[in-house]
């Protein structure tokens, strides 16, 4: 059924399309008339050329891929024709009337005849978002254990629930699939081990894309070879380190929160831009179509693409001069530009990417090379911003990269005068967490509250490691009140983790301050504010939350 709803909105597109060819054509021919005969009017061969090249581009698309060669054809002749002026030789015009009463024909043929069907692009395989929900099923049946399991990956988001006995589990997989399972490999009460288990329901699991982790009090060699051939994902020895599970349960299940590909066409061939969009829509990309370069401009800023498709030939802004204007502005440099045209001059593309695209595709393109050809480059791009912007050890916004968002996120909210939090956090004592236990537990501390923030602020909050120990947060949207009441929630769950080494187990906690756009209004001012604040937390004797008082 969705298939065929897709396959309806493209064929809606394409019978547009026909409808449109004939009155394209005769506004070309009248063009050509009006050119022989001398017609003074400013752009009369630049909108002809226009004409022609968009036909050329779109018709292939829509099936009529004769009338396209033709129009390619039209387009070639014309181009020996560029620098002179009307009157044209006998010749040159016979030769240009001859190609246009054949697209005629070709357009009377073709819409007696049924184009080429339209085809549906299968989703690619990015953001198969399952449920919101992170539910954990867990097979232990020593009653210690499971309750500290719940303990601990509730404070990372996860909805633990624990079955007893493999026929629970077994029952609980019939009726609701889990986003990872957790197995205690040696199960007492004459239960079957969870090795046994896990080979039994391994092709389920695997067919579903259920990731499974296992509890051992075995570190031999046959116990994880034993474990592997079950299809195990990853192997934990007790007593469990739990904020490196919670790190592995993240890893084995982060595909599910991958966002779609933002992708910006700018054409003005409209139902051209609509085809383009609904084609890279039903393939799981979010889509948006410009025709001018001011809209663009705008876009660039509210959308913030990872990947700008642009056709070559524009009406008042060509395509070679939009992207000129889009590299000016640093902030786009490394934004994949794709040009989309029928040019196929190696040459002119070549000049025409000196301009600061990074790549050509040749119109008219099928929906799957379409598909494959954006969501390669915007891959790319993502994978490297990722590089960046992140920092190495917990994959949070580095410094730098913070900073950048918060003032994209000041204007935003200028914008929509709205409210937003800047909170600065710090964790307690933590120059005593690396002198007790060592750089590597304290660096285990750490990647636990990147983790705990992840998960308990939204997808629309930034958050970025500010430096060594500190945190920095932008919660968009989002009253002084409501802020406090979740930073402390953080700090209260942050508390709760147990931290752990081979000899001992301790607890941690931070301090935070916290300032508000729009009682601040820059950069400078908002994390400076939050700073002053967190000092005050750190003076009222740590494992406190402040709000900054002193605006004026």
């Amino acid at each position: 059924m969705a298939n065929q709803q897709r396959l309806d909105k493209l064929n809606a597109l394409r019978q547009n399309y026909s409808q449109q060819l004939p009155q394209r054509i005769q506004e070309i021919k009248s063009l050509w008339r009006d050119l022989v005969n001398g017609d003074k009017k400013p752009d009369l061969r630049q909108n002809f050329q226009r004409l022609i090249h968009s036909l050329a581009g779109s018709a292939g698309t829509f099936g009529y891929n004769l009338i396209s060669e033709k129009a390619r054809i039209i387009e070639h002749n014309l181009e020996k024709l560029l620098g002179k002026q009307p009157p044209f030789s006998v010749q040159e015009n016979v030769q240009i009337e001859h190609s246009l009463d054949e697209l005629q024909q070709l357009l009377e043929l073709g819409l007696t005849q049924q184009p080429l069907a339209c085809s549906v692009v299968s989703p690619i395989k990015l953001a198969s978002k399952k449920t919101d929900t992170r539910l954990l099923f867990v097979l232990e049946n020593e009653p210690e254990i499971a309750q500290e399991i719940i303990t601990q990956l509730t404070i990372y988001g996860w909805q633990v629930r624990v079955f007893e006995q493999s026929q629970q589990l077994s029952s609980a997989l019939t009726i609701e699939l889990p986003s990872a399972i957790l197995v205690d490999i040696m199960l007492s009460d004459n239960d079957v081990t969870g090795t046994e288990f896990l080979s039994a329901y391994q092709q389920t699991l695997k067919e579903a894309a259920i990731p499974t982790v296992v509890l051992s009090a075995r570190w031999d060699w046959q116990s994880r070879l034993a474990a592997a051939r079950a299809g195990v994902s990853a192997y934990y020895v007790k007593p469990l380190d739990f904020v490196a599970l919670a790190e592995r349960l993240d890893k084995l299940t982060q595909q599910d929160s991958q966002e779609p590909f933002r992708v910006l066409i700018v054409e003005d061939e409209i139902i051209l831009a609509e085809h383009y969009a609904e084609v890279l829509t039903q393939a799981g990309m979010q889509v948006k179509t410009c025709v001018s370069l001011e809209e663009t401009l705008l876009s660039l800023e509210q959308f913030e693409p990872e990947l700008l498709l642009l056709d070559l030939y524009m009406p008042d802004c060509s395509g070679t001069e939009m992207a000129m204007v889009i590299r000016q502005d640093e902030r786009f440099n490394d934004l994949p530009i794709v040009f989309l045209s029928t040019e196929s001059g190696r040459q002119l593309q070549l000049s025409a990417m000196q301009s600061g695209a990074d790549d050509f595709l040749h119109k008219p393109i099928s929906n799957a090379d379409l598909v494959a050809a954006v969501s390669l480059r915007a891959t790319r791009f993502r994978s490297l911003r990722q590089l960046i912007r992140q920092d190495s050890m917990t994959g949070l916004l580095n410094h730098i990269a913070f900073k950048l968002q918060l003032e994209i996120e000041i204007s935003r909210h200028q914008r929509t005068q709205q409210e937003m939090a800047v909170v600065m956090l710090d964790i307690d004592k933590f120059k005593q967490v690396n002198d007790v236990y060592g750089h590597p537990v304290g660096d285990r501390v750490i990647k636990s509250l990147a983790q705990l923030l992840r998960k308990r602020l939204r997808k629309t909050d930034i958050i970025g490691r500010y430096g060594g120990e500190e945190f920095a947060i932008v919660m968009t949207h989002t009253a002084e009140e409501h802020a406090l009441q979740v930073v402390n929630m953080i700090r209260e769950q942050f508390g709760k983790i147990r931290q752990s080494t081979e000899s001992a187990e301790f607890f941690c906690t931070f301090s935070a301050g916290l300032s508000m756009f729009p009682n601040l209004q820059s950069v400078s001012a908002l994390l400076e504010a939050s700073d002053q604040a967190l000092y005050q937390a750190k003076a009222q004797g740590r494992n406190k939350v402040i709000a900054y008082a002193a605006y004026s």
